[in-house]
């Protein structure tokens, strides 16, 4: 497959030259190699050492070699398919084809009936869930509400029993902690009929969020691991704030997102060459006055079409956020 490549066809809003391009990756490259990331859990540290990174284990700070970040891009699949429990709704992702997934996650809703804001509960999301099922437009579905209303502990369990028994689509979902995470997918295993057939048809789509500036904390190196492990496809999405957690300049936050992004990217391939994987990214800039994210801020939409720039160059399909 072809990595590293600039396009001579391109379409669409670009903000990045080929020059740019090359110069982002090699500043990631070197922030990998000399600074590194932080990165927490021993289980992760250990897959790392083990693959040729200095690792500090009292400062869980992890530097990575060229060549494992080189050889983990072009280990990832420059297409694949997120399979619908339906096989008629399958979503091959890569290349220049565009898949449309709902935004999430809300905790309020306008209620359609009464007409007033409340706190969106489990019965909303299977609402939600079969609406979206229906739309021809929406090829993938994650978390739109979330279930307030039930045990916050396991909630992301409840989630998942609302959407699965509720759609035909791919379901992409982030979970915390290794528990309810391998239980997620124990929930996919039984829909398909055990862990080889989810490994050959894989209804869901796992999430791991890095923090910025940097860093990757436990539960996520957990659940990049664990998902690695069962073959699943990961979305490896970083939402840096620029001139918050990450440099004012856009530059300087795609950088710092590259490499918490690749940094995930080098687990999953070290544990299980090959891994599909989504280069995600809901970054935008952080509102001075309010020290919130604004989705709807013009820089998102800057950062999202850079983003969709670079996953081209690495051949890896992007997941952009967004309104």
């Amino acid at each position: 497959m072809a990595k590293f490549t600039h396009e001579t066809d391109i379409y669409g809003y670009c903000i990045l030259r080929n020059e740019d391009l090359d110069a982002i990756h090699e500043a990631t490259l070197d922030l990998m190699e000399n600074y590194g990331l932080q990165i927490h859990g021993k289980e992760a540290l250990d897959i790392y050492a083990g693959a040729g990174c200095e690792v500090d284990y009292e400062n869980d700070r992890v530097k990575f070699p060229r060549s494992l970040v080189i050889d983990s891009i072009e280990a990832c699949p420059a297409e694949f398919t997120l399979c619908g429990r339906d096989p008629k709704n399958d979503t091959v992702v890569g290349g220049k084809r565009v898949a449309y997934k709902n935004f999430g996650t809300g905790v309020f809703i306008m209620d359609p009936y009464t007409h007033q804001v409340r706190e969106t509960t489990k019965q909303d999301l299977c609402d939600v869930a079969r609406f979206c099922d229906s739309m021809e437009e929406c090829d993938v579905f994650s978390i739109a509400v979330t279930a307030g209303d039930v045990n916050q502990k396991v909630r992301s369990l409840h989630e998942a029993e609302a959407v699965l028994n509720n759609l035909t689509k791919n379901f992409a979902h982030d979970l915390e902690g290794v528990k309810n995470t391998k239980r997620f997918i124990d929930m996919a295993a039984a829909i398909q009929g055990g862990y080889d057939k989810l490994r050959e048809r894989p209804i869901i789509t796992m999430g791991a969020c890095p923090n910025s500036p940097l860093e990757i904390n436990e539960n996520e190196t957990s659940i990049i691991k664990l998902s690695a492990e069962y073959g699943l496809p990961i979305d490896i999405l970083s939402m840096g704030l620029c001139g918050g957690t990450t440099p004012a300049t856009l530059a300087g936050t795609l950088v710092c997102t590259n490499a918490e992004i690749l940094g995930g990217i080098v687990l999953a391939q070290i544990i299980n060459k090959g891994n599909p994987i989504l280069y995600g990214t809901s970054t935008t800039i952080m509102d001075m006055k309010t020290a919130q994210s604004p989705v709807g801020a013009p820089e998102h939409a800057m950062c999202g079409a850079a983003v969709g720039q670079i996953g081209h160059y690495y051949g890896i399909p992007t997941n952009v956020g967004g309104t």
